[in-house]
């Protein structure tokens, strides 16, 4: 009798282990991974290098990044954007990217990014 209720208690526990992972929420999550470098190309345009990751439990697809320059006066002068090198970002997997501009980086006193993807199967 004893045996039964272990098995059946054992088989409980392992049902609702699985059942659990049906109904946790499947996200991608994108994050910039260590920081991103700033440079410029040979006519002096600003560029961006980095890499992201995707620290979800989903894979995440078109993964862009896109860059708003600012001014010395806080107004917009350029905005500029690029996707990661790989074609989806599965969960735990880093890619880099590299977002060249037509904005001079001496124009350039502040910057900011958005990182945006879709959810895919």
């Amino acid at each position: 009798m004893r045996k039964i209720i272990s098995i059946t208690l054992l088989i409980s526990l392992l049902f609702l282990i699985n059942c659990k992972s049906l109904f946790e929420k499947k996200e991608a999550n994108c994050v910039i991974v260590g920081e991103i470098t700033v440079t410029e190309d040979y006519e002096g345009d600003i560029k961006f290098l980095g890499e992201i990751k995707n620290i979800g439990n989903a894979k995440a697809c078109f993964v862009k990044i896109t860059f708003t320059m600012k001014n010395a006066q806080g107004n917009v002068i350029g905005t500029d954007f690029t996707f990661v090198n790989s074609v989806d970002l599965a969960p735990g997997q880093t890619s880099s990217f590299e977002c060249y501009t037509e904005v001079l980086r001496a124009q350039v006193a502040t910057w900011s990014y958005e990182i945006t993807w879709q959810e895919c199967d």
